[in-house]
């Protein structure tokens, strides 16, 4: 009797564990199709508001609305209130369309890609653009450090794959660099911030002494 009362534990949990680990695979992994553009499906996820904003302001809405298959990496929203610890804020993208472009079009690929193995993507920016599969996970390599969340949507002009982080151009970043630290001193030199209040003191300084005498 207590065999069989045994026996039937294990059976229950055994039920319970593969109906866990079914649902956990499922949530890693969310695939749905629809009927409408890629343009028109971006505007329905709540997690996109952001991009479709940008994707607006760029003018890439009817590129992505039309006949042509394109893959959209879709930044969520998340992903792009990182960049307010970047040089390359939200507001720099809100006050500078081309820079907007080439960035929403390092997330664009002509035609629909397929993440099931390791290989390397070219985006409308001209990037060649590596990516690493292992399992259910995708990770894009080299200065990007983005993963697919799991929300992928098949359109019927392409896909969307929701990911991470934007995948800021190495040359956007490097020239961002560049602008701060050009203007972050004296003529660009660094360590020459304070020189203007420096030169301050000592004009007043001058002053005091020159009354004194």
């Amino acid at each position: 009797m207590l065999s069989k009362k045994l026996l039937s534990a294990v059976v229950t949990i055994a039920v319970i564990l593969s109906i866990v680990g079914g649902s956990s695979i499922a949530c890693a992994q969310v695939i749905t199709t629809s009927t409408t553009t890629t343009t028109q499906t971006a505007t329905t996820q709540l997690s996109l508001s952001q991009l479709v904003s940008f994707l607006k302001q760029a003018n890439l809405t009817e590129m992505l609305n039309g006949t042509t298959n394109y893959t959209l990496l879709a930044p969520t929203d998340a992903a792009f209130a990182k960049l307010n610890n970047t040089t390359t804020t939200i507001a720099d993208l809100q006050n500078n369309t081309p820079l907007l472009t080439t960035i929403l079009e390092n997330h664009v690929i002509q035609g629909k890609a397929n993440f099931t193995k390791n290989g390397t993507v070219t985006t409308l920016a001209g990037n060649s653009i590596s990516y690493t599969v292992n399992g259910t996970k995708v990770t894009f390599g080299g200065p990007y450090n983005a993963t697919l969340t799991g929300t992928n949507i098949t359109t019927s002009n392409g896909a969307i794959y929701e990911i991470s982080s934007v995948l800021v151009p190495p040359s956007v970043t490097s020239t961002a660099a560049a602008t701060t630290s050009t203007s972050s001193g004296f003529l660009g030199l660094p360590g020459f911030e304070i020189f203007p209040a420096v030169a301050g003191l000592l004009v007043v300084a001058y002053l005091i002494l020159r009354r004194r005498t």
